[in-house]
C-alpha cells in the first residue's frame, strides 16, 4: 500500500528521504512479514497538484538518481533470490488482543491526557524485543489456540464470552500480560455490577473496588531494577490480592498500601496484571519477563536496533531476516542453525560472529 521512495508530504515541510540502504531494508522488511510483492506510489514524481512533493522513485527531473540506483540493486537481488522468499509462512507464538470497542469507549470516557488505548506502547515493547506477534480483533475472535502468550491493552469493553476465553487460555497453560481497566464493562460499555475485574477475577487472582487518578510516581524498592525508569502515572487501581502475588507497590504513603502490579499462577498458566499506566521501559521489562517464562524468547534474544524476522519458505526451509536499524556497525552472534546468506552465498554456523553494516539486512536460509 503506497510504499514510499523519497520524501513525502502534501507540502514541502516533511521531506525526509531515506538514508543509503534504508529503501532496500524497507523492501525486505515487507517480505520478512510475509509479503509477496512490493510496489511503489509512485514511479515518477508529479510536477503539479496536491502531491507535488510526495516524491516517487524518480524525481522531478525524471532521471536516474540515488534512489533509483538502490531500487535497481534491490530488484536485481530479488530477480536472483526472490523465489526463496515468496510464500513465507509465519507461525507467531504471541498475539496482541486488539479491542475496537475498548479503543472507542476509552476515548469517549477518557481517563488521561495521554493515549487512552496505548496499543502503540504494547507493540513497541514487543517489536523492540523481537517478539513477533499477531494482532487479533478480539471483539470477533475468542479462540487463542496455538499461542503461548497474549498481551492485552486495556480491555475495557468485553463480553463474558471473551473474558472467559482468556480465563480458559491461562488455565490451560498460557501466559498473559494484561493492562488496567480490563473486564470493567460489558459489550454495551455498561459497567458490570460486580467487583472488578468481573469474570477475570479468578484468572487475575484479585478484586478491587476503588481507583484513582494519580500524578507521576515511582515504584517502591525498585522491583524491576529500572532506576529512574520505574515510573507510573495517571491511573491507579487499589488491587486486593486473593491468590495473586504482588510484584510492585507505589512509593506513596497512601497508594502504596495496594499492589499495582501482580502475577497470578492459575491452572497451568500465569496472568500478570498492570493496574496503572506504566512507563515504556516498565512495560518493556514486564513483557520480557513473561516472554522468557513462556519460552517465546530467550534471555539473550536480539534487541533493537537488531531486528529479526523469521518464517518458512515454500520449500519448508526456515528464513531469518536480520536487520541493523542504526548508523553504527554491529557485531552479533548468530543463534540459528547452520545457514546460507542468500545475497552473498556465505555459509554461517551457529555461534559465529556476524558483522552488520549500518542499515544492512542479511537473509539467512537454514540448511
Amino acid at each position: 500500500m503506497e510504499t514510499n521512495a523519497q520524501g513525502i508530504g502534501w507540502d514541502a515541510r516533511t521531506q525526509y528521504p531515506p538514508y543509503d540502504r534504508q529503501l532496500r531494508q524497507n523492501v525486505y522488511a515487507h517480505y520478512a512479514s510475509g509479503a509477496n510483492m512490493v510496489e511503489y506510489w509512485h514511479w515518477s514524481t508529479l510536477h503539479y497538484g496536491q502531491e507535488t512533493y510526495w516524491r516517487g522513485v524518480l524525481g522531478h527531473d525524471l532521471q536516474p538518481n540515488r534512489i533509483y540506483d538502490e531500487f535497481k540493486t534491490t530488484a536485481q537481488e530479488l530477480a536472483r533470490i526472490g523465489d526463496r522468499l515468496i510464500d513465507l509462512k509465519k507461525k507467531n507464538k504471541t498475539a496482541i488482543l486488539y479491542s475496537h470497542d475498548s479503543y472507542h469507549a476509552l476515548n469517549f470516557m477518557p481517563y488521561t491526557y495521554k493515549n487512552n488505548y496505548p496499543i502503540d506502547m504494547v507493540h513497541k515493547a514487543l517489536y523492540f524485543q523481537n517478539i513477533e506477534a499477531d494482532i487479533i480483533p478480539c471483539d470477533k475472535i475468542t479462540d487463542f489456540k496455538g499461542y503461548e502468550m497474549l498481551v492485552i491493552p486495556p480491555l475495557y469493553v468485553a463480553t463474558d464470552e471473551l473474558l472467559l476465553a482468556i480465563d480458559k487460555f491461562v488455565k490451560a497453560g498460557g501466559h498473559v500480560v494484561m493492562m488496567y481497566k480490563s473486564g470493567y464493562c460489558n459489550e454495551h460499555s455498561a459497567v458490570r455490577a460486580t467487583a472488578a475485574p468481573g469474570p477475570l477475577r479468578k484468572a487475575c487472582g484479585f478484586h478491587y473496588q476503588e481507583f484513582s487518578t494519580i500524578g507521576d510516581m515511582r515504584l517502591k524498592d525498585k522491583p524491576f531494577e529500572l532506576a529512574d525508569k520505574n515510573q507510573i502515572g495517571d491511573w491507579y487501581e487499589f488491587l486486593i490480592p486473593e491468590t495473586a502475588k504482588p510484584l510492585a507497590y507505589a512509593e506513596h504513603p497512601f497508594f502504596g498500601k495496594w499492589p499495582v502490579i501482580t502475577e497470578n499462577s492459575y491452572g497451568k498458566g500465569k496472568l500478570t496484571y498492570i493496574g496503572t499506566y506504566p512507563s515504556q521501559e516498565l512495560l518493556h521489562t514486564i513483557i520480557k519477563k513473561t516472554a522468557i517464562e513462556a519460552k517465546v524468547i530467550t534471555a539473550d534474544n536480539y534487541t533493537f536496533p537488531i531486528i529479526q524476522r523469521s518464517g518458512k519458505n515454500k520449500w519448508g526451509k526456515t528464513i531469518h531476516y536480520i536487520f541493523n536499524y542504526s548508523t553504527e556497525t554491529k557485531r552479533i552472534t548468530y543463534t540459528g542453525d547452520p545457514a546460507k546468506e542468500l545475497i552473498s552465498n556465505k555459509l554461517t554456523q551457529k555461534g559465529q560472529e556476524i558483522i552488520l553494516e549500518p542499515w544492512e539486512v542479511l537473509i539467512m536460509e537454514q540448511n
